[in-house]
């Protein structure tokens, strides 16, 4: 383990703020802390894995080092649009179908990387913890790095080695670090799709999207937003230790700053299944445990949705350009 300073400012006065162990994969049960920086108001944990410690905390089946077999992607794609569809009402009528469905309703998220090609915008994808490429976290295939190949070069960053493998095996151009991607490729897109919660230096990352965007490219960054309402509700309730940044907007807007980037849009959003989820794992009350039909569901997303306006939805994506 390793103690710390703030990443942002490089203070080291800090006040703890909540305290928990591995609920969710259950590697370990060493305690973990999340504090706040006293000087700009950042959460990170601390004390922390080192770099060279992180892997164990990671199963070996963590879900997006895996690629799925097609099967189970096509199976899941087509549960998804009934569960989101005027469809759902029909599967709401077959209690089993219903609850089997419940947990895959979701809002309607644009995906910002369709949207930046699809109004012209050039140049390479860059999948910053890109797993092995055939799945991403929200979107699933659709918004996958693999998915993108069809109007665009694709290139990956990949920590984990079977992940790593398998997008070489793929064909797609990948780096373990991006301390190995070379120093004068420009990309037009650079996403960190649940990622930059994870790096042990945030501010290393925000250096390298700064030199590494073409002029008029755009960085996306999606992350739990630790201003939300599942977080109100509980501040232990998180993914440690493998979630090492809470961020909320305003840490991200002072990264931004910092690095000459200027946030061109942002948006919240919740889903109910996570609420299901945290509390199975004793992260929330048992009001939110027990699986319920589709039709309540879309209700509780509803209701979800005035939280969400108000920039508190559990999980945040930032869009971010160069300075003009």
């Amino acid at each position: 383990m390793e103690t710390v300073e703030c990443d942002f400012c490089g203070s080291t006065d800090a006040v703890n703020v909540t305290q928990q162990t591995d609920k969710l994969y259950h590697t370990t049960r060493e305690l973990f802390n999340i504090v706040s920086c006293l000087k700009c108001g950042l959460h990170y944990t601390n004390p922390r894995p080192s770099v060279r410690e992180m892997g164990q905390y990671y199963t070996s089946g963590y879900y997006y080092h895996l690629a799925p077999s097609r099967w189970s992607r096509y199976a899941r794609l087509i549960a998804t649009k009934i569960a989101n569809s005027i469809f759902a009402y029909i599967a709401n009528l077959i209690p089993i179908i219903s609850k089997r469905l419940a947990p895959l309703v979701r809002p309607k998220v644009s995906d910002p990387v369709l949207k930046y090609y699809n109004e012209g915008g050039q140049g390479c994808f860059l999948d910053i913890g890109c797993g092995a490429g055939a799945k991403a976290h929200f979107w699933d295939e659709a918004g996958s790095l693999m998915s993108y190949r069809r109007f665009t070069q694709v290139a990956g960053v990949e920590v984990g080695s079977h992940a790593l493998e398998s997008l070489t095996a793929a064909g797609v151009e990948a780096w373990k670090d991006i301390a190995e991607v070379p120093k004068e490729r420009r990309f037009g897109v650079i996403r960190m799709n649940w990622s930059l919660e994870h790096v042990h230096s945030p501010a290393r990352y925000f250096d390298f999207l700064r030199k590494h965007l073409i002029v008029g490219g755009q960085a996306i960054i999606a992350v739990p937003n630790y201003d939300g309402l599942i977080y109100r509700l509980a501040r232990n309730c998180v993914e440690l230790p493998i979630h090492l940044y809470h961020f909320r907007p305003a840490d991200i807007q002072n990264y931004a700053a910092r690095y000459d980037l200027q946030i061109i849009n942002l948006c919240t959003f919740s889903y109910p299944e996570m609420f299901t989820v945290a509390a199975q794992a004793g992260l929330l009350p048992d009001v939110f445990k027990h699986q319920i039909s589709l039709r309540a569901t879309h209700a509780f997303q509803e209701s979800l949705r005035r939280f969400d306006l108000a920039n508190w939805g559990n999980d945040m994506i930032v869009v971010l350009a160069h300075k003009q």
